[in-house]
């Protein structure tokens, strides 16, 4: 599988809600600790809780401290797209950083790299157009849409 440039905070995030979903289904909503959830996913413990805080912030889960504590979704799987939890766990970050300093002999610079990034945008926007379609419980079928 190629490696994508991005961080792997948007796998680690789907891996979070389907691993919450699935046991919350099993024992009808307990609250799953950071620490349980970090070592099944095999995702290291400060990873988890950066993601986790980043669902937490976008209101996809939600956390209860205490004894009985931990993490529960806070809305239903299927209400959940990829576009929302790469919001969650991008946040604010564009998703391709521009090379602003270019010489190019004998053109207009500026107008070369505004349409740079007008066509880096373009594909921003595509991407979240199909991640908004597809849902969390849509990756527990074989078929897919597009």
């Amino acid at each position: 599988m190629n490696e994508m440039a991005y961080s792997t905070a948007l796998s680690q995030g789907i891996s979070i809600l389907l691993y919450i979903h699935a046991l919350s289904e099993e024992n009808c909503s307990n609250f799953l600790s950071t620490k349980l959830i970090s070592e099944q996913l095999n995702i290291p413990v400060p990873t988890t809780v950066k993601v986790i805080r980043n669902l937490n912030n976008a209101k996809l889960t939600v956390a209860k401290e205490g004894a009985k504590g931990g993490i529960l979704l806070a809305q239903p799987l299927s209400e959940i797209t990829m576009l929302d939890v790469f919001l969650a766990v991008e946040p604010g970050k564009d998703l391709f950083k521009i090379h602003t300093d270019v010489t190019l002999h004998g053109q207009d610079v500026d107008d070369v790299k505004q349409k740079v990034i007008h066509h880096l945008e373009g594909a921003e926007v595509a991407m979240q157009n199909y991640l908004k379609d597809i849902r969390l419980t849509d990756l527990f079928h074989e078929e897919r849409k597009g």
